[in-house]
């Protein structure tokens, strides 16, 4: 089973008006699926669903609950984009590439999944990298099943793209986006990437520790270190009292709130949904 823990619905665009020319965005993570639609008329997004996934179950019975639960699923779209955070994902030098030797660096270094499939997606060519991703091949089979056509990326694209592409030559930056379980971290050293990688957290502590031992392990000093946050952390967290008293500055990452996204700041701070905006851009 799945749980819908959020929906939202823009009050003048209800889902029952959702017509062919609207977009549908998919985002799916260890244990949360986003389903959101962008309207084709006002190029805003009209409607978001948050959905969680319980451990002990499977993807293919979670989706098939999502399915039964979505207002948004059931409805034709122009186009339709899915995103993952899994966490199994490398970023490859593009003139290393070549799938065959990426599926077997994926499987020494996150183990063996005999059912799955892997993903490719190209960065911006100045980048001159790849990113490759793996996900059940359950989740695969589901959405070839269900939608005709689609395109796939991984959200540590969508965030290369900014951060690489706002970064100067000579800055360190640590990012950090918080989810409930789970936290992804980000660190350039003079405009080259050295670390992304998703971890596991139960308290704030394994969370600075990981973020501490990474900027050890890449020879970032982090009083010389701009560090952005996004996700689920407030600015009263104590974790955050302990990073300002660390890092050079700590900015608070966000995009101008619009369509359903309005309403939602009065439950969230701006930068609580950050890359799932940042990905609509």
């Amino acid at each position: 089973m799945a749980v819908k823990k959020l929906s939202v619905y823009s009050p003048d665009y209800p889902p029952a008006s959702y017509t062919g020319e609207d977009e549908l965005f998919i985002h799916m993570g260890i244990d949360r699926v986003d389903v959101l639609v962008r309207s084709g008329i006002k190029n805003l997004p009209e409607a978001l669903e948050i959905f969680s996934k319980e451990e002990e179950v499977d993807w293919q019975e979670t989706l098939k609950s999502i399915l039964r639960q979505s207002e948004l699923l059931r409805r034709n779209f122009s186009e339709r984009h899915i995103a993952f955070s899994f966490p199994d994902a490398l970023v490859i030098p593009e003139a290393k590439f070549s799938s065959s030797s990426t599926k077997d660096l994926i499987n020494l270094i996150y183990g063996e999944q005999p059912h799955s499939w892997i993903g490719y997606k190209k960065m911006p060519r100045s980048f001159e990298m790849m990113l490759a991703y793996r996900i059940e091949q359950g989740i695969h089979d589901w959405m070839t099943e269900r939608f005709p056509s689609y395109d796939t990326t991984h959200l540590y694209a969508e965030l290369l793209h900014h951060l690489l592409s706002d970064t100067i030559a000579t800055e360190k930056i640590a990012f950090i986006h918080l989810e409930e379980n789970t936290w992804i971290l980000t660190l350039l050293n003079g405009g080259q990437l050295q670390l992304i990688q998703t971890f596991n957290y139960s308290t704030r502590e394994d969370v600075l520790y990981d973020l501490l031992n990474g900027l050890q392990q890449s020879q970032i000093p982090s009083n010389q270190c701009r560090l952005k946050i996004s996700g689920q952390l407030t600015a009263s967290d104590e974790l955050v009292d302990q990073l300002s008293g660390l890092f050079q500055s700590i900015e608070w990452q966000s995009v101008p709130a619009a369509g359903i996204f309005q309403s939602l700041k009065q439950q969230f701070p701006p930068h609580h949904f950050y890359l799932l905006q940042r990905w609509l851009l």
